[in-house]
């Protein structure tokens, strides 16, 4: 199986919604185990993903509507959102096609991120030759 050979909606959504491997495996992990509330640190435990980069992931996934977060006590807990069915269908093709082939999905997230960066770029350098006004100059 290759990157170009994965569901046309497993590709949109990774390109999409899932920046990093963090999310990945957090997406995955939560949507397994639907009905479960999981804080940052039982997460690092389970997956060995530091903190932080936890964090991250959350943040990003919750602002793609995948995660809920509530707060328990003094700590937050997070939990899969379900999704509408069609969202749910392209989760599982895209889980399947990890659990069996992991390589194609690696390899367009890595091809993704790539593109990211040089967007990025792109639009700094273009921004660089944008010729602003002073509102001090006279």
């Amino acid at each position: 199986m290759q990157a170009n050979e994965l569901p046309l909606d497993v590709a949109l959504l990774l390109r999409d919604h899932i920046e990093s491997y963090e999310q990945l495996e957090l997406l995955l992990l939560l949507r397994a185990e639907r009905g479960h509330s999981w804080t940052e640190e039982a997460l690092n435990t389970r997956l060995g993903i530091s903190a932080w980069l936890i964090s991250d992931a959350f943040t990003k996934l919750q602002s793609a509507g995948f995660v809920d977060v509530h707060v328990e006590g003094i700590e937050k807990q997070y939990a899969y959102r379900l999704q509408s069915e069609s969202v749910e269908a392209t989760i599982s093709q895209l889980a399947q096609a990890y659990r069996e082939h992991p390589m194609p999905v690696i390899k367009l997230m890595s091809a993704n991120a790539i593109e990211r960066v040089r967007t990025a770029a792109l639009s700094t350098f273009a921004d660089a030759f944008i010729l602003r006004t002073d509102k001090h100059r006279g």
